[in-house]
């Protein structure tokens, strides 16, 4: 008996076994909190100028991608009038390109094509451009009339109205090359503005026109 006790002495308690699982529940608890959490306040994600209604989540503040993947280059949108900016890469919420693209002068919005907006992102990326200067996206028809009747170059029935076409500029891209381009690549209208220093694209039948 002495002998038994003088060994338990020595040996020490054995070590302390929690709950089958409990590292791995550890894990799955903080799995969920971190997915609960509030994504990042807009100023540590978008630039300064960007208004509160289109500010998005910046790829810069998501998560980093898997080793071997490649990362998404940063491409943001200026809409000229507006002055709003927001990230042209989605995946967007609900509503955000509608409401940038939005008629200027009504605030009236409407949803362009996917692929339209998929048109001009594959042309910055050609270029390796970083931002997009939006001249005009949705127009609403009393607008597009008053422009009209002012004797700017505008159609009366204009792909515009319809929110159909998107007029912008690649910034360090003369509009020209960007013209080139969109004339390979693009399946609709393309428009060119050389003295404006921009390019149109819509989505109706094969054209092209060249105005100021």
């Amino acid at each position: 008996m002495l002998v038994a006790l003088l060994v338990a002495a020595l040996v020490g308690p054995g070590p302390a076994e929690g709950p089958v699982g409990e590292h791995e529940d550890d894990k799955k608890a903080a799995y969920l909190a971190a997915k609960r959490a509030p994504p990042p306040v807009r100023r540590q994600c978008c630039p300064k100028d960007m208004s509160d209604g289109t500010c998005l989540i910046d790829p810069a503040c998501r998560d980093s991608p898997r080793a071997g993947a490649q990362a998404e280059a940063l491409l943001f949108a200026r809409h000229l009038h507006t002055l709003e900016v927001m990230p042209l890469r989605g995946p967007h919420p609900e509503g955000a390109l509608a409401r940038f693209f939005r008629c200027r002068f009504t605030d009236e919005l409407a949803s362009h094509p996917a692929e339209l907006i998929a048109g001009v992102i594959a042309a910055a990326d050609h270029f390796g451009a970083g931002e997009v200067h939006i001249i005009s996206g949705f127009r609403h028809p009393k607008f597009n009339l008053m422009l009209t009747k002012k004797g700017r170059e505008v159609a009366r029935d204009s792909q515009h109205a319809r929110s159909q076409a998107i007029d912008f500029a690649l910034v360090g891209v003369k509009a020209d090359k960007l013209y080139k381009y969109a004339l390979k690549r693009w399946k609709g209208g393309v428009g060119y503005y050389p003295v404006s220093q921009f390019v149109h694209l819509d989505t109706g039948k094969r054209r092209t026109w060249k105005g100021h």
